[in-house]
């Protein structure tokens, strides 16, 4: 599958009512074989309101000198199914981004470079840990970019589990188990390497 921004949805899965009892998630990010990085979920839930934050930081180097590094760090917040904040920093090769989202009245404003949009309150971020997002009828926005996305979502029940593929822009495999825990996740970078996560 082609993905055009390598790795760069950290991104999120699991439904509101088991918050309280998420496990931290840990993934190598692999690369051709070869191991480039690390993305991590860990979980706080405090007073009804889970904070999950998500970091991915991915260095690839070729003859000692690195040709590509990656930072994103991602922190939402959550009353139940609803996303109620979410901040978002993005360094790719020096270049700087980042997606700022805030519940306001009936919905979400979003806030990045290109200035503010204003989304439905029930839009969740397109990130990897939260399988509850992926499904059909979910308005999705980028949050590297805060923009609004429309992937084309295929589920299918796989041994054990749920896989979810997104078609169109930028593709991408994800895998949950039967609990609904984020497991697995399969993309072709920009420069068509093979890139998937393994649980570290």
């Amino acid at each position: 599958m082609r993905r055009r921004g390598v790795l760069a949805l950290p991104m999120a899965v699991l439904a509101g009512p088991a918050l309280a009892a998420l496990p931290d998630l840990s993934f190598r990010v692999v690369r051709e074989g070869s191991e480039v990085g690390r993305h991590t979920v860990r979980f706080r839930e405090e007073a009804g309101l889970l904070e999950a934050r998500s970091e991915v930081r991915i260095e690839v180097k070729l003859m000692g000198f690195t040709v590509y590094r990656y930072l994103h760090e991602t922190v939402e917040s959550w009353r139940g199914d609803r996303l109620v904040g979410l901040n978002s920093r993005i360094d790719k090769n020096g270049t700087a981004g980042f997606c700022e989202a805030r519940l306001v009245g009936a919905g979400l404003v979003l806030r990045g470079p290109a200035g503010e949009v204003r989304m439905p309150a029930q839009a969740a971020p397109l990130t990897w840990w939260r399988k509850a997002t992926l499904r059909p009828g979910v308005p999705l926005f980028d949050p590297r970019k805060a923009i609004a996305v429309e992937p084309e979502l295929r589920l299918t029940a796989v041994a054990g589990g749920t896989r979810v593929v997104l078609v169109g822009g930028e593709g991408a495999e994800v895998l949950y188990d039967a609990a609904g825990t984020w497991i697995g996740f399969a993309t072709t970078g920009e420069d068509g390497s093979a890139v998937r996560y393994a649980r570290a």
